[in-house]
């Protein structure tokens, strides 16, 4: 039987009870920042001249010129996102394969590309799908009613449509969170059962999708203080150490700007800030992850799995 309930405590701290060995967070988030920082090293070295045009005095300040050097190296570009694309997709597939490995089978850190994550590609691109077809359907959610209010031509018509508008978007945001909870342990069905399930999320989560949407929004504002607490934090020595740079200095003279924005003063808080919010970024993708994970878990159709002593011990 298996030991862990769900209920709203335990699907937001679920990213704790996995079971395994410990540090796993640590070495997830410390890792996502390393891997992170040379596939960003690799997207800068393979687009460099863009960047060299973005950052070049005289291109900003002439659209022409700017326009021109964007044009010359457009080649660059497409070759840039021709190999950025399929990094970018493994660099998502080892992480989230190691994430739902952990939740699923207790197991340490570790990276690999293997079944378990070309299955887990298999699920991302169907989630792909599903997210475009939501995202179209709210832009159907705000035109309705604008079109409603345009026809009328009057402006209780207008207030209508826009009280309307309102309250669709808002009834459209809710019915799509409750949607991606409904199908959000497919990632970690896939792995528990080292085959590709998507549709099987929908019994699973019969009955938690509401406490999944309470967790992620919990989990959501909680993160979202962390975040505004350091930014704040980095900001505030970043701009304590412009301000003499920038005093007395000429605020039309790009290049003088520039130069101080790449001053150690500036660029080590700013390096820290961008480490600091990548690693919470990293581990926030394992974190949001433990609801689903646990109604995964819980599924009553798994509670007698041969392997279940195993998994969780």
């Amino acid at each position: 039987m298996n030991p862990v309930s769900f209920d709203f405590g335990n699907a937001m701290m679920h990213f704790r009870k996995t079971g395994g060995p410990k540090g796993f967070l640590l070495s997830y988030g410390a890792t996502y920042v390393l891997l992170y920082v040379i596939l960003s090293a690799v997207s800068i070295g393979l687009q460099w001249p863009i960047y060299g045009a973005m950052f070049d005095p005289a291109a900003m300040e002439d659209p022409l010129v700017m326009e021109a050097a964007m044009m010359q190296h457009m080649g660059r570009v497409l070759l840039g996102y021709a190999v950025l694309i399929p990094l970018g997709l493994a660099f998502w597939m080892i992480f989230e394969g190691a994430n739902q490995r952990r939740y699923m089978r207790a197991e340490g850190f570790r990276l690999r590309l293997g079944g378990d994550e070309w299955r887990l590609l298999v699920v991302g691109l169907i989630w792909f799908v599903l997210l475009i077809g939501l995202y179209l359907g709210g832009i159907i959610a705000f035109i309705v009613p604008m079109a409603i209010a345009a026809a009328t031509g009057t402006g209780e018509g207008a207030m209508i449509g826009g009280l309307l508008t309102f309250i669709l978007a808002l009834a459209y945001m809710i019915f799509a969170l409750w949607l991606c909870a409904r199908f959000s342990p497919a990632a970690a069905l896939t792995v528990r059962d080292r085959s590709i399930r998507f549709g099987q999320a929908w019994r699973v989560t019969k009955g938690k999708a509401w406490t999944i949407v309470g967790s992620w929004i919990v989990l959501g504002l909680i993160m979202s203080v962390v975040f505004f607490v350091i930014y704040m934090i980095f900001v505030v020595a970043i701009v304590a150490s412009l301000m003499p740079m920038m005093n007395g200095m000429e605020s039309e003279d790009p290049s003088a700007i520039f130069r101080a924005m790449l001053s150690p003063a500036v660029l080590i808080p700013g390096a820290l800030l961008v480490v600091g919010m990548v690693f919470l970024q990293g581990c926030g993708m394992h974190i949001f992850s433990g609801p689903a994970a646990l109604a995964a878990r819980t599924d009553p159709e798994w509670a007698d799995h041969p392997a279940i002593d195993d998994t969780f011990v």
